[in-house]
């Protein structure tokens, strides 16, 4: 390997061609016939159940609770009350918003409805459970409730969530978790220099994953070993064997990232103090099994390590037996990150160009709003001012990352264009480049590092535009009525493609008589990563593909671990090191078919071991299909299997190399390490708005994403397909909603609560395009929640474009385009 480590540089295999249909997969079987066990199909013998009270109200505390009817239920093993020592300080500070603040686990007061809270009934059944917790007698203080952060924020508003602990340092009393203002270049000389200043609002409401397998952990203590069957992205061994501390939690360590550094050897005396870990680490075995659609899921919550502690420490005390904890109504405890108002004040010149924005927003902060704005165009003067407060809502974490950046923004380049009456991909392209660099600026950069001379933007827009047929079909907005007397419209979004960056997470790849085992620990969630890991090892190493397996499952004491899923990071964390490792590894197998290594040990009559090709040198010879071959006579031939099979004693092919960060990266000829997003994605759509009704008919949907290189066709069209319903349903149908006298949630059910399905949306054209301009393995990005996050607004601007409108509130529903049309 090169001292400087360029992954996006390296050439891809001679004949490397994606992952297409009719590869085998390795989950297909369990999966089609019914036999995939997911974490909540667990069943051990002597199993116990566990279930957490839920509240009913949306702000309370517990003034009284009597356990003794419950206590005497046949069935009932266990009562943990939340002032039981076991569980008493037990908290947790999660990772990107809900780092935070910090929670605690089994709190006395709820701080919206179905909180988890109060009391933890150990049964002999699920049921038994139930009928416990409906026993327990509770006297309630019913307590102010907030659900508007815009209220919350006024500091006459009463306090809420009186249990959690506020770690920003600009947090104010009484809600206020942070208050922060970030500005790039000079906003006021922006606005100066624009032919217009365009100002306008929008709110997001409250959505959530609205999945289908609850959470749920096993665990069950062997002594002092702890098995843990998890439902979790993340990597439990992480939460299980750190210290936990209010400031910092276990959220980050779990992504597989280092440890952290406190020594903690007693338990806490009050709620600061630190929490011990739960079992030394080579004590720990992990199972995952399949995970069932989360949609998101709440792997950053503190809740879910929280929750995974809790499984621990209540299978402890049940003694030698296991006990599943579970939590059925979990895919409605979070909201959306992007639930927020938002005031907009952009400044731009008559040909489109943006030299100014303004956005304030009340809502969650995990990252800035105007970051992605900012990775992916030219404009130089940007503010972006944010508020924080704590409401009666589940806590605010991203899934569908990105959704709180990719709207407004889109939603600035539909009224830019609007206001001008320009075509907003002639928009998008004006202000197209990098961190207020423009597209000339880039092409230096790309060539002189490296890089094909690309603009992906250009390339993803063309491409959809065809697709669609966006130069026949766009018209000024309100114009086009159609004969069936409905109004047709079209829409246009964009943004950056992520994940961009390469990764260090190690597997380990182990060649055994020609079969070769991929080992490393990640929760799988069905979207088909195994198949790429297994592709891209095969075409490195020259293993048939058929002949490789990934062991993700379990791999006691965790010693491997991928990159979780999530962030879009799947392919372009994990296949670097995967991607050095099989060329070590043919490496390997071609020094065995020309320099044997000598046995340890013959027994009589033995012969030492020959070469399988004498007389040859390792670059005479290739790897293929699971044979070594003579290059200039590929007849001359044999198996993998033959070859490296008679070594595994003597020098075993384990191949476990660590990869370094990118380095080498230069402007003008001198070290510059700062990294440039430039590939990108795309989505048109094309509508029928009926005036009458306020129903938005999608009639066509394209989705356009540059994944830099595709490993894995299969995969990647399946996520811009559920990418695209998921995005659809939170611009369109999603929202959480809440009695506004109680607090109470009223649609928390998969029937009430309108996720996007395949019956609401036409057939979806995915296109991918290769540009090749990420960092990582052959210039790959990721694309896995990227296209949800992107789509999550698209419907506004083609409802506009449609009726001449504006709905300003997400989702836009037929109540809201009648609003807009002044209809109601």
């Amino acid at each position: 390997m090169s001292q400087d480590f360029k992954p996006w540089t390296w050439k891809p295999p001679e004949g490397f061609k994606p992952l297409d249909y009719n590869a085998s997969r390795q989950d297909g079987h369990d999966k089609v016939s019914g036999q995939a066990l997911f974490t909540r199909d667990v069943y051990l013998p002597g199993m116990l159940y566990a279930k957490i009270l839920k509240s009913p109200y949306a702000s309370a505390r517990i003034k009284k609770m009597d356990i003794t009817r419950a206590e005497a239920l046949t069935g009932v093993r266990d009562i943990i009350k939340f002032d039981d020592p076991d569980i008493r300080f037990e908290n947790s500070t999660g990772g990107y918003c809900s780092s935070e603040y910090n929670i605690l686990t089994l709190p006395h007061s709820a701080d919206f409805y179905q909180h988890p809270m109060g009391v933890v009934v150990v049964a002999d059944s699920e049921e038994i459970c139930d009928q416990a917790l409906r026993m327990i007698a509770i006297e309630w203080e019913e307590l102010p409730f907030i659900l508007e952060m815009e209220e919350s924020l006024k500091p006459d508003s009463p306090k809420m969530q009186a249990d959690v602990i506020r770690l920003n340092p600009g947090a104010k009393e009484p809600n206020t978790l942070l208050e922060k203002e970030t500005q790039i270049g000079d906003v006021d000389k922006g606005f100066s220099e624009a032919d217009k200043i365009i100002e306008y609002t929008f709110t997001r409401g409250p959505n959530t994953v609205a999945g289908v397998e609850g959470m749920v952990c096993v665990a069950w203590w062997r002594g002092d070993f702890l098995d843990i069957w998890q439902h979790h992205a993340s990597h439990a061994e992480q939460i299980l064997s750190n210290p936990s501390l209010v400031n910092v939690g276990l959220s980050f360590v779990s992504l597989g990232y280092g440890t952290i550094e406190a020594s903690v050897t007693s338990l806490p005396k009050n709620r600061k103090d630190p929490l011990m870990p739960i079992c030394e680490p080579n004590r720990i075995n992990v199972t995952v099994p399949y995970q069932g659609a989360w949609y998101g899921g709440i792997s950053w919550l503190g809740y879910s390590t929280a929750f995974i502690r809790m499984a621990a420490i209540i299978a402890k005390r049940a003694v030698n037996r296991p006990i599943k904890l579970l939590f059925d109504e979990s895919h409605f405890y979070l909201t959306g990150d992007d639930s927020a108002t938002y005031r907009c004040r952009i400044g731009a010149k008559k040909d489109g160009t943006i030299t100014a924005l303004d956005w304030h927003v009340v809502g969650p902060v995990g990252e800035l709003h105007i970051d992605k704005t900012y990775e992916s165009t030219c404009i130089q003067n940007m503010r972006n001012t944010q508020e924080w407060a704590l409401i009666n809502h589940g806590p605010h974490i991203c899934f569908r990352h990105g959704t709180q950046c990719c709207v407004p923004h889109n939603m600035m380049f539909d009224r830019v264009a609007a206001e001008f009456g320009l075509d907003p991909t002639v928009v998008a392209l004006k202000n197209d480049g990098c961190q207020g660099h423009d597209w000339e600026w880039i092409t230096r950069y790309q060539e002189e590092n490296g890089f094909p001379k690309r603009h992906s933007l250009k390339e993803v827009i063309d491409l959809g535009k065809e697709a669609i047929g966006w130069d026949k079909k766009w018209h000024a907005p309100g114009v086009k009525k159609l004969t069936n007397g409905r109004m047709h419209g079209l829409g246009f979004v964009y943004i950056n493609e992520w994940s961009w960056i390469p990764g260090r997470q190690f597997a380990c790849l182990i060649l055994r008589d020609g079969k070769l085992t991929i080992v490393g620990m990640r929760a799988d969630f069905g979207v088909d990563t195994e198949s790429a890991f297994r592709h891209c090892v095969a075409a490195e190493s020259g293993v048939k593909y058929d002949d490789i397996v990934l062991q993700q499952q379990r791999s006691d004491a965790n010693t491997y671990r991928f990159w979780v899923p999530g962030g879009a990071m799947g392919i372009t964390r994990n296949t670097p090191q995967l991607i050095a490792a099989a060329r070590q590894l043919k490496q390997k197998i071609l020094e065995y078919s020309v320099n044997p290594p000598a046995a340890s040990m013959l027994f009589p009559g033995a012969k030492p071991p020959q070469a399988a090709f004498p007389g040859k040198k390792r670059e005479e010879l290739d790897v293929k299909e699971g044979f070594v071959f003579e290059k200039a006579n590929p007849g001359n031939r044999k198996s993998i299997k033959e070859i490296a099979g008679p070594f595994w004693g003597d020098d075993p092919s384990i191949i476990h190399p660590v990869v370094p960060d990118v380095s080498g990266l230069t402007l003008d000829g001198k070290p510059h390490p700062k990294m440039y997003v430039m590939s990108r994605q795309a989505h048109f759509m094309e509508v029928e708005v009926d005036t009458e009704t306020g129903k938005v008919i999608v009639t066509g949907l394209v989705c356009v994403n540059d994944v830099g290189h595709l490993f894995n066709r299969r995969g990647a069209e399946a996520q811009q397909y559920g990418g695209a319903i998921m995005g659809l349903g939170r611009s369109a149908t999603e929202e959480k909603i809440y009695c506004p006298k109680t607090g109470v949630g009223l649609n928390f059910d998969n029937i009430n609560y309108h996720i996007g399905t395949m019956n609401d949306y036409p057939e979806i054209k995915c296109i991918l395009n290769e540009s090749h301009l990420g960092y990582s393995s052959y210039g790959a990005c990721g694309i896995g929640e990227d296209s949800g996050a992107s789509l999550s607004g698209i419907t506004a601007g083609a409802i506009y474009n449609a009726t001449g409108k504006w709905v300003d509130e997400y989702p836009t529903t037929p109540e809201r385009v009648l609003k807009a049309l002044g209809k109601i």
